[in-house]
């Protein structure tokens, strides 16, 4: 295989500078390229080929849990047409003594409830 005699020296010595140095350095690196995109590509296919065989084993997982279990019926209300009265007096109540409350806590004046009237 392609490789370096001597680590110890530059890849390229500029001062002796010759060709077939520049050669060497150059199909070392292209070899090196290779090796690693090789490398990556590999564990990529890898990959793939487990989730392709995963697919296959626990794709039909779901379905046969849904055939194996017994069928119950679903009992749902019935909604009535008719629109239900709110006696909205005990919540305006609340809301303005909680206003009322307030108003006393931050400042001196006094808030009464006089009447209610439906909007």
């Amino acid at each position: 295989m392609f490789g370096i005699d001597n680590y110890n020296l530059p890849i390229i010595d500029f001062s002796n500078f010759n060709v077939e140095q520049l050669l060497k350095a150059l199909v070392f690196g292209g070899s090196i390229l290779l090796i690693g995109m090789l490398t990556i590509f590999g564990v990529l296919c890898i990959l793939w080929l487990f989730l392709v065989l995963f697919k296959l084993v626990f794709h039909d997982l779901p379905k046969k849990r849904s055939e194996k279990q017994p069928l119950t019926q679903v009992v749902t209300k019935e909604t009535s047409t008719e629109i239900e009265t709110v006696d909205d007096t005990e919540i305006i109540a609340v809301i303005s003594a909680a206003i009322a409350m307030a108003e006393n806590d931050n400042s001196g004046a006094k808030f009464r409830v006089v009447s209610f009237r439906r909007t």
